[in-house]
Protein backbone atom coordinates (compact mmCIF):
# COMPACT_ATOMS: atom_id res chain seq x y z
CA UNK A 1 0.00 0.00 0.00
CA UNK A 2 1.28 3.55 -1.11
CA UNK A 3 1.80 6.33 1.39
CA UNK A 4 -0.51 9.15 1.68
CA UNK A 5 0.93 11.57 -0.69
CA UNK A 6 1.08 15.47 -0.32
CA UNK A 7 1.86 18.13 -2.54
CA UNK A 8 3.31 21.50 -1.28
CA UNK A 9 3.73 24.49 -3.83
CA UNK A 10 6.52 26.70 -2.46
CA UNK A 11 7.20 24.12 0.28
CA UNK A 12 11.30 24.86 -0.10
CA UNK A 13 11.03 28.74 0.98
CA UNK A 14 8.14 29.99 3.16
CA UNK A 15 6.27 26.58 3.64
CA UNK A 16 9.27 24.74 4.12
CA UNK A 17 8.51 23.64 7.98
CA UNK A 18 5.15 22.63 6.86
CA UNK A 19 6.93 20.35 4.09
CA UNK A 20 8.96 18.63 6.85
CA UNK A 21 5.67 18.40 9.45
CA UNK A 22 4.13 16.23 6.18
CA UNK A 23 6.99 14.08 5.85
CA UNK A 24 7.23 13.34 9.64
CA UNK A 25 3.58 12.76 9.43
CA UNK A 26 4.32 9.98 7.61
CA UNK A 27 3.01 11.28 3.92
CA UNK A 28 5.51 10.90 0.89
CA UNK A 29 6.00 14.74 0.16
CA UNK A 30 5.94 16.45 -3.37
CA UNK A 31 8.02 19.73 -3.24
CA UNK A 32 7.71 22.57 -6.17
CA UNK A 33 10.29 24.93 -5.42
CA UNK A 34 12.50 26.66 -8.20
CA UNK A 35 16.04 26.93 -6.87
CA UNK A 36 18.01 23.55 -6.54
CA UNK A 37 19.81 25.28 -3.34
CA UNK A 38 16.47 25.67 -1.36
CA UNK A 39 16.00 21.75 -1.70
CA UNK A 40 18.89 21.25 -0.22
CA UNK A 41 18.64 23.29 2.29
CA UNK A 42 15.55 20.85 3.21
CA UNK A 43 16.72 17.82 2.88
CA UNK A 44 19.42 18.41 5.17
CA UNK A 45 16.93 18.98 7.80
CA UNK A 46 14.72 16.01 6.93
CA UNK A 47 14.89 13.08 9.23
CA UNK A 48 13.57 10.65 5.86
CA UNK A 49 15.02 12.47 2.61
CA UNK A 50 13.87 9.85 0.30
CA UNK A 51 10.06 10.69 1.84
CA UNK A 52 10.48 14.36 -0.16
CA UNK A 53 11.11 14.35 -4.04
CA UNK A 54 11.73 17.43 -5.58
CA UNK A 55 9.94 19.00 -8.17
CA UNK A 56 11.82 21.64 -10.07
CA UNK A 57 9.79 24.09 -12.18
CA UNK A 58 8.78 27.66 -12.18
CA UNK A 59 5.29 26.85 -12.21
CA UNK A 60 4.39 30.39 -14.67
CA UNK A 61 5.43 27.46 -17.24
CA UNK A 62 2.14 25.53 -17.09
CA UNK A 63 2.70 22.49 -19.27
CA UNK A 64 6.24 22.07 -17.81
CA UNK A 65 4.47 21.77 -14.42
CA UNK A 66 1.73 19.89 -15.87
CA UNK A 67 4.71 16.99 -16.94
CA UNK A 68 6.24 17.08 -13.78
CA UNK A 69 3.04 16.84 -11.50
CA UNK A 70 2.21 13.51 -13.77
CA UNK A 71 5.56 12.35 -13.06
CA UNK A 72 5.25 12.71 -9.40
CA UNK A 73 1.47 11.10 -9.38
CA UNK A 74 2.98 8.30 -11.46
CA UNK A 75 5.50 7.64 -9.14
CA UNK A 76 3.70 8.09 -5.76
CA UNK A 77 0.22 8.12 -6.60
CA UNK A 78 -2.31 10.76 -6.88
CA UNK A 79 -2.58 13.72 -4.06
CA UNK A 80 -4.66 13.50 -0.87
CA UNK A 81 -3.53 16.37 0.32
CA UNK A 82 -2.35 19.75 -1.16
CA UNK A 83 -1.01 23.00 0.02
CA UNK A 84 -0.70 25.77 -2.73
CA UNK A 85 1.02 28.94 -2.26
CA UNK A 86 0.87 30.56 -5.59
CA UNK A 87 1.41 33.88 -6.57
CA UNK A 88 -1.57 35.91 -8.58
CA UNK A 89 0.91 35.89 -11.65
CA UNK A 90 0.42 31.89 -11.92
CA UNK A 91 -3.09 31.53 -12.33
CA UNK A 92 -2.26 28.46 -14.21
CA UNK A 93 -1.34 26.44 -11.18
CA UNK A 94 -4.60 25.35 -9.73
CA UNK A 95 -6.06 23.97 -12.69
CA UNK A 96 -2.81 22.15 -13.95
CA UNK A 97 -3.13 20.17 -10.50
CA UNK A 98 -6.45 19.67 -10.29
CA UNK A 99 -6.11 18.33 -14.64
CA UNK A 100 -3.44 15.89 -13.34
CA UNK A 101 -5.77 14.73 -10.35
CA UNK A 102 -8.53 14.17 -12.60
CA UNK A 103 -6.44 12.45 -15.73
CA UNK A 104 -5.04 10.44 -13.33
CA UNK A 105 -8.20 8.58 -12.29
CA UNK A 106 -8.64 10.22 -8.83
CA UNK A 107 -11.62 9.27 -7.13
CA UNK A 108 -11.14 9.52 -3.34
CA UNK A 109 -11.55 12.98 -1.90
CA UNK A 110 -8.74 14.92 -1.09
CA UNK A 111 -8.25 18.59 0.44
CA UNK A 112 -6.88 21.56 -1.35
CA UNK A 113 -5.74 24.08 0.75
CA UNK A 114 -4.59 27.18 -1.09
CA UNK A 115 -2.64 29.90 1.34
CA UNK A 116 -3.14 33.16 -0.19
CA UNK A 117 -1.91 37.04 0.55
CA UNK A 118 -4.02 39.28 2.93
CA UNK A 119 -5.77 41.69 0.21
CA UNK A 120 -6.91 38.19 -1.32
CA UNK A 121 -9.43 37.97 1.87
CA UNK A 122 -11.53 41.05 0.52
CA UNK A 123 -11.55 39.80 -3.45
CA UNK A 124 -13.73 36.16 -2.65
CA UNK A 125 -11.99 34.58 -5.27
CA UNK A 126 -12.56 30.38 -5.76
CA UNK A 127 -10.35 28.74 -8.12
CA UNK A 128 -12.50 25.85 -10.18
CA UNK A 129 -12.32 23.02 -8.67
CA UNK A 130 -12.86 18.85 -8.94
CA UNK A 131 -15.94 17.87 -6.91
CA UNK A 132 -14.03 15.37 -5.03
CA UNK A 133 -11.75 18.13 -3.57
CA UNK A 134 -12.29 19.29 -0.32
CA UNK A 135 -11.09 23.05 -0.65
CA UNK A 136 -9.53 25.25 2.47
CA UNK A 137 -8.41 28.94 2.30
CA UNK A 138 -5.65 30.00 4.51
CA UNK A 139 -5.24 34.31 4.69
CA UNK A 140 -1.64 35.80 5.44
CA UNK A 141 -2.55 38.18 7.21
CA UNK A 142 -0.26 40.61 9.18
CA UNK A 143 0.76 41.47 12.90
CA UNK A 144 0.74 44.70 14.92
CA UNK A 145 3.21 44.78 18.06
CA UNK A 146 3.71 47.57 19.95
CA UNK A 147 1.55 49.80 17.63
CA UNK A 148 3.63 48.89 14.64
CA UNK A 149 2.94 46.59 11.77
CA UNK A 150 5.06 44.04 9.85
CA UNK A 151 4.00 41.07 8.30
CA UNK A 152 3.94 37.47 9.39
CA UNK A 153 7.51 35.57 10.01
CA UNK A 154 7.73 32.23 7.65
CA UNK A 155 7.54 30.51 11.34
CA UNK A 156 4.10 32.24 12.00
CA UNK A 157 3.00 31.28 8.85
CA UNK A 158 3.63 27.36 8.94
CA UNK A 159 2.41 27.39 12.01
CA UNK A 160 -1.15 28.74 11.45
CA UNK A 161 -0.68 26.55 7.33
CA UNK A 162 -0.06 23.57 9.70
CA UNK A 163 -3.26 24.35 12.90
CA UNK A 164 -5.39 25.03 9.50
CA UNK A 165 -4.71 21.29 8.41
CA UNK A 166 -4.65 19.52 11.18
CA UNK A 167 -7.88 21.11 12.14
CA UNK A 168 -9.56 20.76 8.73
CA UNK A 169 -10.55 24.65 9.17
CA UNK A 170 -12.71 25.81 5.68
CA UNK A 171 -10.73 29.19 5.83
CA UNK A 172 -8.13 30.19 8.55
CA UNK A 173 -6.96 33.96 8.99
CA UNK A 174 -3.01 33.74 10.39
CA UNK A 175 -2.41 37.29 11.45
CA UNK A 176 -4.95 39.85 10.88
CA UNK A 177 -6.21 41.19 7.80
CA UNK A 178 -8.13 44.08 9.52
CA UNK A 179 -7.83 46.65 9.83
CA UNK A 180 -6.57 47.06 6.16
CA UNK A 181 -5.06 50.87 6.80
CA UNK A 182 -2.82 48.95 9.18
CA UNK A 183 -1.07 46.48 7.03
CA UNK A 184 2.46 47.30 6.48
Amino acid sequence: MKKKHALVVGGTGMLSDVTLWLHKKGYQVSVIGRRKERYHQLMERADHPDRISSILVDYHHTEELQGKLTEAVEKHGSFDLIIAWVHSSAEGVIPAIMNVQKNKGRRKTFDLFQVKPCNAYFENKIPEVLPECRYHEIFLGFKVVGGHSRWLTHREISEGVMDSVHHKRRQTIVGQVEPRDLQP
